[in-house]
């Protein structure tokens, strides 16, 4: 049986290993990337079934990845979930227009975190704000 892959992108190292080991607690695969220009090539040789985008990356937003992610017709339809601890006003209603399922917003605890992978990889739905 194949292990769902749920990628995760995001420079910051100690949040990669975190995330890493609570995807491995809960039965999925780990495919953790840090830099922007590796999330396109990564998602098309890996083809996970969620997505995890920090929207701060050194040379990139989130939201420019997320655009090329978009543009490839075959990562078009994998929810992707924004990972960022901004907190500002009309951030959800943007994300939402540029493509994005939801929001964890960061720190968040393992069952926020759990709860938002479980529900990407079920298909998504509406726009959800986890945490």
């Amino acid at each position: 049986m194949t292990v769902p892959a749920v990628l995760i992108v995001d420079d910051n190292a100690v949040n990669l290993e975190l995330y890493g080991e609570l995807l491995d607690m809960a039965d999925y695969r780990a495919v953790l990337v840090a830099r922007a220009d590796q999330v396109v090539p990564t998602a098309l040789a890996e083809r996970p079934g969620l997505i995890l985008l920090d929207l701060n990356l050194p040379g990139s937003s989130g939201q420019e990845v997320a655009r090329e992610l978009r543009s490839r017709p075959e990562l078009a339809r994998v929810p992707i979930l924004a990972l960022t601890a901004i907190r500002r006003e009309g951030l959800a209603g943007a994300l939402e227009q540029a493509g994005f399922a939801g929001l964890v917003s960061k720190p968040c605890g393992v069952e926020t975190f759990l709860a938002a992978i479980q529900w990407g990889m079920a298909g998504a739905g509406e726009f959800r704000v986890f945490g």
